[in-house]
Order: C-alpha cells, then sequence, then structure tokens
C-alpha cells in the first residue's frame, strides 16, 4: 500500500529542487546584467555566484540520481544539449564577427574571458579604449587564461539555458527550442552588457541592425539543435507543469 501523503512530500521536494535548479542556472547569464551595471565586480560574481552555482548544478544532480532520477535525467540531458546546441550557435557568430563584422568583436568568449580574469575591469573601459582604438578582439588575439576562462563561461551559459529549457519544457516539439531561443536573444539585446558598448539591440553598430540579426540567427540555430537534442534524448514528457500538478 502507497503512502499518498509520503509521495506528495517527494514530489513537493523534487518540485523544490527543480525551482533550485532553474535559480542557480540564471547565475551565468547575470554575468550580463549585474557586473555591468557596477552592481558587483565581475571577479567577485565570478567567485560568488557563477562557480558555486557550477558546483551546486552538478551536486543537485548527482546526488538526486536515486531519489529524484527524473529531476537528474532533465538536468544533464538539458546541460549537455544546451553545450553543444552552442556549437551551432558558434558556427554563425564566429563568422559573423572575425570576417562580416557585423558583430564588434568577440564578445561572448574573449571580452568575458577578460572581464572575468581581471585584464580589463569594466565595459566602460573596453567602449574608450579597445573599441575606440580599434584593437581587434578576435579569438586568436585572447590570452591563454582569458579565452579558457571565457570560453568556459560561454559553453556553461548555453549548458544552463539547455537546464532551464529541459526543466520548465519537458520533451516538447522541437521548434519550442527555437521560440526558447528568441527569448535569450531579445533578453541579449536589452542586457546592460550590450547597451553599454553599442545600445540596445547594437543600434550603434554598422547600419544598426546587424549585430541583431546575426545573433537572432545565431540564437534560432541554437535552439532548433537545443530542441531537436532534448525531444530526441529526453525520458519522458514531464515538465515543471507536470510535476506541479502531481503537488495539488
Amino acid at each position: 500500500m502507497f503512502d499518498v501523503s509520503k509521495i506528495i512530500q517527494l514530489r513537493r521536494s523534487e518540485l523544490g529542487l527543480t525551482i533550485i535548479v532553474i535559480i542557480l542556472s540564471g547565475a551565468s547569464a547575470s554575468l550580463v546584467i549585474l557586473p555591468p551595471l557596477g552592481i558587483i565586480p565581475y571577479a567577485t560574481f565570478r567567485d560568488v555566484a557563477i562557480i558555486p552555482s557550477v558546483i551546486a548544478i552538478f551536486a543537485i544532480g548527482i546526488l538526486s540520481r536515486s531519489k529524484f532520477p527524473r529531476l537528474s535525467n532533465r538536468l544533464f540531458i538539458g546541460m549537455a544539449a544546451g553545450a553543444i546546441a552552442s556549437f551551432a550557435l558558434e558556427a554563425i557568430r564566429i563568422p559573423g564577427y572575425m570576417f562580416a563584422k557585423w558583430i564588434p568583436m568577440d564578445s561572448m568568449i574573449s571580452l568575458p574571458g577578460l572581464l572575468l580574469t581581471e585584464k580589463i575591469t569594466s565595459l566602460s573601459e573596453v567602449k574608450q579604449t579597445i573599441m575606440q582604438s580599434g584593437v581587434p578582439m578576435n579569438l586568436y588575439y585572447a590570452p591563454l587564461d582569458a579565452f579558457i576562462a571565457g570560453g568556459l563561461w560561454h559553453f556553461w551559459n548555453g549548458a544552463t539555458f539547455g537546464i532551464i529549457y529541459a526543466l520548465l519544457i519537458g520533451k516538447g516539439k522541437w521548434w519550442y527550442g527555437m521560440i526558447w531561443a528568441f527569448i535569450i536573444e531579445i533578453g541579449m539585446m536589452l542586457a546592460p552588457y550590450l547597451i553599454i558598448m553599442k545600445g540596445p539591440f547594437g543600434i550603434e553598430h554598422m547600419d544598426g541592425y546587424n549585430i541583431f540579426v546575426v545573433t537572432l540567427i545565431a540564437h534560432l540555430a541554437f535552439g532548433a539543435v537545443l530542441g531537436i537534442i532534448v525531444q530526441k534524448w529526453k525520458k519522458g514528457s514531464d515538465s515543471i507543469l507536470s510535476i506541479g500538478k502531481e503537488v495539488d
């Protein structure tokens, strides 16, 4: 005979852990919001938010495998899918800044890496020196430690967006990933990280639409791959809503 109250308590615990993982997954993307506003230095944010959140997410995923297997499954599938989908994004983003110049610099690997390793300390410094002086900031110009830090952040950022998607949406249609990617794109276009350097949607760069167009295409490619992988790999169709209904 099943203990209904115990099952409900387990479902509540699973729902609570799911919400915690979603919140922790937002720490990485917050790098483009909080430090640019001067609320916290980049290096400090790295040490008190990003690194602890990485450790906590892996710990929850590993420790929940026996008690909450579907949470662990969704977490790691979303993580892997997001990291893999980031390569699809890079296939468009890298040519977008290295050859077409529609993106003014390597703004997702080299620049965050320089900020996270304290080679530079603020975006205003970037705008006043690097961008105005015309010094190129491509992958092959970044110091090795900055490149590694920026690359780890960038692909982990993709992984966390994958985690959130897998936890919120569940299996879903593959094109749900593209809707999720469009939401991410709008958030990036309105993030202080971009506004400080090139205005909202990058309107101060080239013809005004270039950054938005190339990053939108890149994010849609990310979303398509993310949606396909999660749909193929994920066990079950449960989402955070379905888990919530189990608690009621």
